[in-house]
């Protein structure tokens, strides 16, 4: 007999884990709210633990998707404009929209755009789940993979809310400079700021990124230009961001929130991704967190003998101490930039973890 999954979301962790269970011979069932599959175009840094995830969803062909490896990150303290870590952990960099696009690539004939669920019951047997469109189906397991502000998460493990971390974060693009084309950056102890970027798109395109630590809203009325003034003393690949900023390019704002979730499974029904574990981006960690849940969940629902409430629960158990572990420490080190810490600080936390960051 067939096993049907369905999966709620069709993010990155999503997509990811329809290519996993597709890649061992099970096609899910995909289904997302929105109307087209589209996300916006910012930086995704995927480390090597992240990159074996894919390969072990049968994703290891990425040829096509734009990454731009970064090997050299220079990390600045701004009150002395002095060079005071050098991070060579090598990372892959992608843009968002790229990556989904070609996660999507494989399972888009397994995605239905357009519905929700509205409700779901878990039969013991099965799980039966009303759509918004009318529609009811039956499935052995449902995986939900929709987002920080999860439906899964809300409806059927009552909770918890996500939760604001105490910092913003304004990102911008602007065109890449001849001479930052093969390192990225990042400045902490700045005028109650700390200012970054990334490399996407080949290389061609900086991602900016001010991180804003204060309440919730704090100096969204402030563009570009205006934050550029917070960091008086830069040096360096910074001193050129901060130049491209006083052109005042299109920017996002956003306040970074959080969802720390006790229950990550019960009976047939699990989350995954940031569904389970939205964590700070401050450490580039949240997309590749989710490509390792989706590894060991398609292994653990394709594994004979092992029924399907039991993998879930072993899902459960494998992942999520590690994956709590690293939203532990983003809030951690988010923290050290609201508190103005130079990096050979702030990124002295991480070296304390298994298998590094």
């Amino acid at each position: 007999m067939t096993t049907r999954i369905l999966i709620i979301g069709a993010g990155l962790t999503g997509l990811a884990l329809a290519n996993g269970l597709r890649h061992r011979g099970v096609d899910p069932v995909v289904v997302e709210q929105a109307p087209l599959i589209t996300e916006a175009g910012w930086g995704i840094g995927l480390s090597e633990r992240h990159c074996a995830a894919l390969d072990r969803l049968g994703l290891a062909e990425r040829s096509q998707w734009g990454g731009h490896e970064i090997t050299r990150n220079l990390m600045f303290d701004l009150r002395t404009g002095v060079v005071d870590k050098i991070r060579t952990d090598a990372q892959v960099m992608f843009s968002r929209s790229a990556l989904q696009a070609g996660l999507l690539n494989g399972v888009a004939d397994l995605v239905r755009t357009g519905i929700r669920p509205s409700s779901l019951v878990d039969h013991g047997d099965r799980v039966e789940v009303e759509f918004d469109d009318g529609g009811r189906e039956n499935f052995d397991a449902v995986i939900g993979t929709d987002g920080i502000d999860s439906w899964i998460r809300r409806h059927v493990f009552h909770g918890p809310e996500a939760t604001y971390t105490g910092m913003a974060v304004l990102r911008f693009h602007v065109p890449t400079p001849d001479s930052l084309r093969t390192i990225s950056a990042l400045g902490t102890g700045g005028d109650g700021a700390s200012l970054g970027y990334l490399l996407m798109h080949g290389g061609n395109t900086l991602q900016g990124m001010v991180f804003l630590p204060g309440p919730e809203n704090n100096r969204r009325d402030h563009t570009p230009a205006q934050l550029a003034g917070l960091f008086p003393g830069i040096t360096g690949p910074l001193a050129v961001l901060a130049e491209q900023m006083r052109t005042d390019p299109p920017s996002y704002y956003v306040n970074i929130n959080q969802a720390v979730v006790d229950t990550w499974s019960k009976g047939r029904v699990a989350i995954a991704g940031d569904a389970a574990h939205a964590m700070s981006p401050v450490l580039g960690q949240g997309a590749g967190a989710g490509f390792e849940d989706a590894a060991i969940l398609a292994e653990l629902l394709t594994t004979p003998e092992l029924s399907l409430p039991l993998a879930l629960a072993s899902f459960e158990r494998l992942r999520k101490p590690e994956a709590q572990s690293v939203q532990r420490l983003a809030h951690a080190t988010g923290q050290a930039f609201g508190a103005g810490a130079p990096p050979s600080k702030i990124y002295a936390l991480d070296s304390t973890r298994p298998g590094g960051v």
